[in-house]
């Protein structure tokens, strides 16, 4: 779904964290890790691998009822939402007819491609620098200017219900084009305060290509308190996008982060 995309990530990577063991980058970046356990099945399935009952479950969906039990509400994330939510609020600035290096590109619908459908071309404005690190800096005042003049704390809902619609083009070019991507974009509005969403906005526009993907999985919330949790389980490992978001949520992101590790208690066929 997002080889083209991802290929030109890894192209050039901004971070090598390849040579950084998970245990150092969660000691690096004082990460939190709550032990989980749980029983795991001899024989799982893609995407289900531990025993709850008469289910064998994933281990997102484990965690998501832990947390559900200690009162928490659950918001299952990943990277698109966060997608989604980029392109709902900032296609006015990335697709501004006035900035010299816009021009008209296309490229094939993504839901066309999906459902196997003949891909009718979708043309857009887009800056040809879209995405790298130079685009934030040579963007810096027109951005900041859409964060004064449009992003206000108490107009962030409804301008991203009057957006949705317009931001169309652009969210298929970011594959952020399915409605449940969307929809929890717009949870993310209603569960952060707006500073955090602004936040987040600043960070993925400064350098998309190289920020984009290593979300967390979960967002939790409670009366006004969030988390965002990673789930591992027993033998899965953090990824070299997810180590670079750690050090980044470290050093600009700020938000509060953890890890669920959720080790094998047995083997069940």
């Amino acid at each position: 779904m997002l080889q083209d995309i991802k290929e030109l990530h890894a192209s050039a990577p901004k971070y090598a964290f390849n040579e950084k063991s998970q245990a150092e980058v969660i000691d690096q970046y004082s990460v939190e890790v709550e032990p989980l356990q749980a029983t795991y099945a001899k024989v799982g399935r893609k995407g289900a691998q531990i025993v709850v009952g008469d289910e064998i479950i994933s281990a997102e969906e484990f965690a998501l009822r832990h947390y559900s039990g200690q009162g928490w509400q659950v918001l299952q994330l990943e990277s698109v939402p966060f997608h989604a939510l980029f392109g709902v609020m900032m296609w006015i600035v990335i697709q501004d007819p006035i900035d010299p290096k816009n021009r008209i590109v296309s490229f094939g619908d993504r839901t066309a491609y999906e459902e196997r459908r003949t891909k009718e071309p979708i043309w857009t404005h887009l800056p040809s620098d879209f995405g790298s690190a130079g685009y934030g800096i040579r963007r810096a005042t027109a951005i900041e200017k859409h964060f004064d003049e449009f992003l206000h704390d108490d107009d962030l809902e409804w301008l991203f219900d009057y957006w949705r619609f317009h931001s169309g083009n652009l969210r298929q070019y970011l594959w952020a084009h399915r409605p449940e991507d969307v929809e929890r974009a717009r949870k993310l509005l209603e569960i952060l305060p707006p500073q955090t969403i602004k936040a987040i906005l600043h960070y993925l526009v400064q350098d998309y290509w190289g920020r984009y993907l290593g979300w967390p999985d979960l967002l939790l919330h409670r009366e006004g308190e969030f988390r965002f949790v990673e789930v591992k389980s027993s033998s899965d490992r953090l990824s070299d996008d997810q180590k670079r978001w750690i050090a980044d949520n470290h050093d600009v992101l700020k938000l509060p982060f953890s890890i669920a590790k959720i080790h094998r208690i047995a083997s069940q066929a």
